[in-house]
């Protein structure tokens, strides 16, 4: 098996794109995230991680195609590798996570006004456990929230804490969509209930 997974890694890093952008995804996600697009059907997708955009635009290209109506907001830190085309719904924003709680204070009319239902990524692997409390603030029942990489044993205790103070179902349907926890985010496709 850890074989599997550094053969997993070093692909998704290096070699999975959509056109021409690092994807960074494993293949069990990508097809979790392409049935939760069709049945979830959100309104507003906020990535927190976009490295050079290559998810963002992804997401974008298979909402436009189940003809569904959606804005992508995807916020890092490093804006000088994020490289996306122009497009009507796609929004990057520069967002440092360790100032999450200034960034959220400043925007609060932005996040306020948030089209429901809302998918919630969050992959950028800074400041994750405050970057979920502020964002919790924002999302109402039937929003999702998925948190990435949750193989790694660090972030894995920090969903496990999440979850045990906020109001959030683990997805079964999702998590287990291709046998039980058979992808990179382990028990963390979650519903705001």
């Amino acid at each position: 098996m850890p074989d599997y997974l550094a053969k997993v890694k070093h692909t998704k890093w290096n070699y999975l794109k959509w056109k021409g952008l690092t994807l960074m995804k494993d293949p069990m996600s990508l097809s979790i995230y392409q049935q939760m697009l069709q049945d979830i059907k959100p309104k507003t997708i906020l990535e927190f991680g976009t490295f050079e955009g290559g998810s963002a635009l992804w997401m974008s290209d298979l909402l436009k195609s189940f003809s569904i109506d959606c804005d992508i907001h995807t916020f890092d830190i490093n804006d000088d590798r994020v490289n996306l085309p122009n497009s009507e719904n796609i929004f990057f924003h520069h967002l440092d996570n360790h100032k999450i709680i200034e960034y959220a204070e400043k925007n609060k009319t932005f996040f306020e006004q948030l089209k429901h239902p809302i998918l919630a990524i969050e992959d950028s692997h800074e400041n994750s456990s405050e970057l979920l409390h502020v964002i919790d603030g924002y999302l109402t029942s039937g929003d999702y929230l998925v948190i990435e990489d949750t193989l790694s044993e660090w972030k894995h205790e920090m969903l496990e804490k999440f979850a045990l103070n906020y109001n959030y179902l683990v997805d079964s349907h999702y998590c287990d969509f291709w046998g039980y926890n058979n992808s990179w985010n382990l028990n963390s496709f979650l519903k705001k209930i």
